[in-house]
């Protein structure tokens, strides 16, 4: 008997699982409004430089009263090639200078000019502050946003295999709580930094901390879940994750100052952290570490949460559990171990780019709303909605329709959507295209997570599974980057989105099977030996003797 078969027992979707679905989904919502949440707090306003005549007082009450504002504009500051007030420079006066009706008849090409010594003066309808005001990341600093994006993004890639470790050597919920109450304090201390370098740790510390609570959070649930409700249970904290980006466009409305912002986003970790108490050990991990009491006691602890009196549950029935845990686990294998055999390292690279593009995809879009339109509010409400809508259609097409079916054509069209956005000037039609991108992307990642499942034995799976989420975490990291190419060649990131896009269909078509309706491996044999595919001859037409060639 294996561990899941425990569950029904004690109750396998009891009111113990539903109220643990929550504690995780809950926080979920707040930390996929962190993911995203620089859109605003990291917007960049229009804005010129500081100059002298205008925003200096003293100064202006020694101009000629003759000139107006739109007149000493004129005389500060120089239009670019489309007609716009420069960002990054200005007209030179030395001060003091008298200035009169007969210096705009001058020719103001041949003036000259100077870079924003004194600092710039912020456009503050939208929004009064961001990261991009109090520190000035404009003109030469302007990679500095991106830089500050990618730094997040490397912390949640740089946590995977930290917490994973950690989970499987302290145990899931002793991980927990200091997650929450660590992020909690570093979130809320980004909202207090004073200068841009203690901002960028504390946001890396922030996404080193969220990916503890996703692996540590969703390792607990997946544990206490049967494979039964295990699609339902990713589908809702999918959604949860959907609902944040909705509800961080709906609060920017309310919020226009991002320290605010960044703290009403941060002060419910608090919280989250004392209910995290609530939570008991994985029950598996407990028996798996020879601490049969101590799972003995969870075990009955759900049950009663749950409404059942058990009385069946013995340290016995744990031993004889255990037994067949161990039994799946003799064969250890090592990273190195999983490239010797062909099937599963086409299988895991595969994934790894499809893991990658969804990664750099979904960030490369969601991080980049502002030059979608100028109501970036409206525009991640719109994004969230779309996410949100994705995710209900994905759990209805993946009973209908092929997992690589879905898999391909989700990729194919993400990419064909982003290519012509680069190229057209009509905002509405630019949105649309983003929006049916992310929509794409969605629905692949949520098929991905159940095909990356399907396509790998049991024996490997998790370790498999983490490094098609570092593909993808490293496809997010660069997908910052990659925007800053915008400055050089305008098009240059949607092309380059689109062509990992097309190229990671066509990939998913040539190189892995379908899984729809299939069993999923147990071992690497399984793979390696045609077991679970179709065309493969019935197993005991087989030679048994068959041996696997490691290259």
């Amino acid at each position: 008997m294996a561990f899941e078969d425990l569950l029904p027992e004690v109750g396998d979707m009891g009111r113990f699982q539903i109220l643990q679905v929550l504690c995780l989904a809950i926080p979920l919502v707040f930390i996929a409004s962190h993911c995203l949440i620089e859109n605003f707090t990291a917007f960049v306003p229009e804005h010129r430089c500081w100059v002298h005549l205008l925003d200096n007082t003293s100064d202006l009450l020694n101009v000629n009263g003759n000139l107006n504002f739109s007149s000493l504009l004129k005389l500060s500051i120089p239009l670019d090639s489309n007609g716009k007030l420069e960002r990054c420079c200005r007209y030179f006066w030395p001060q003091g200078q008298p200035l009169g009706p007969n210096v705009i008849g001058q020719n103001m090409s041949q003036l000259e000019m100077e870079l924003c010594v004194d600092g710039w003066v912020y456009d503050q309808s939208l929004f009064t502050s961001s990261i991009v005001t109090e520190w000035d990341l404009v003109c030469d600093s302007w990679t500095l946003k991106s830089l500050s994006q990618s730094v997040f993004l490397a912390g949640i890639l740089v946590g995977y295999p930290i917490w994973g470790y950690l989970s499987d050597r302290f145990g899931r919920k002793r991980m927990l709580p200091p997650s929450y109450l660590m992020l909690a304090v570093s979130s809320t201390g980004a909202a207090f930094a004073q200068s841009f370098p203690v901002y960028c740790c504390l946001r890396f510390l922030l996404g080193f901390l969220i990916s503890g609570i996703i692996l540590c959070g969703g390792t607990l649930v997946i544990e206490w879940t049967t494979s039964q409700h295990r699609p339902l249970v990713a589908v809702i904290l999918s959604l949860c994750i959907s609902l944040g980006y909705l509800f961080l466009g709906v609060l920017a409305y309310g919020l226009q100052e991002w320290r605010r912002l960044q703290l009403v986003v941060s002060a419910p970790f608090f919280a989250f952290f004392l209910t995290s108490w609530w939570l008991p050990e994985s029950a598996g991990w407990l028996i798996v570490q020879n601490k049969y009491d101590d799972a003995l006691k969870v075990l009955r602890k759900v049950a009663k949460t749950n409404g059942i009196k058990d009385k069946t549950l013995t340290v016995e029935a744990l031993r004889s559990t255990v037994e067949m845990e161990l039994d799946a686990a003799q064969t250890r294998y090592t990273m190195l171990d999983l490239v010797h055999f062909p099937i599963l390292r086409t299988r895991i690279l595969c994934m790894s780019f499809a893991g990658f593009t969804t990664g750099m995809l979904f960030y490369g879009l969601s991080l980049d709303i502002q030059n979608l339109g100028s109501n970036i509010q409206m525009l991640q409400v719109l994004f969230g909605a779309s996410a949100f809508l994705s995710s209900f259609v994905a759990l209805f097409i993946m009973n209908s329709l092929g997992r690589q079916m879905i898999a391909v054509a989700c990729l194919l069209l993400a990419g064909l959507f982003v290519l012509p956005g680069a190229f057209l000037s009509e905002e509405i039609l630019r949105v649309v295209l983003a929006v049916l991108g992310i929509s794409c992307i969605v629905i692949c990642a949520s098929c991905n997570a159940v095909y990356s499942t399907e396509l790998l034995p049991t024996v490997v799976r998790y370790m498999c599974r983490g490094l098609i989420l570092t593909g993808d975490q490293i496809g997010a990291v660069l997908a910052p980057l990659v925007n800053t190419l915008r400055h050089y060649i305008p098009a240059l990131p949607q092309f380059i989105f689109a062509i990992i896009g097309i190229s990671s269909s066509f990939v998913v078509f040539f190189f892995l099977p379908e899984t729809k309706n299939k069993p999923m491996p147990d071992t690497i044999q399984d793979i390696e030996c045609g077991h679970s595919r179709e065309e493969a001859r019935p197993r005991e037409e087989r030679d048994t003797a068959v041996k696997i060639s490691q290259f």
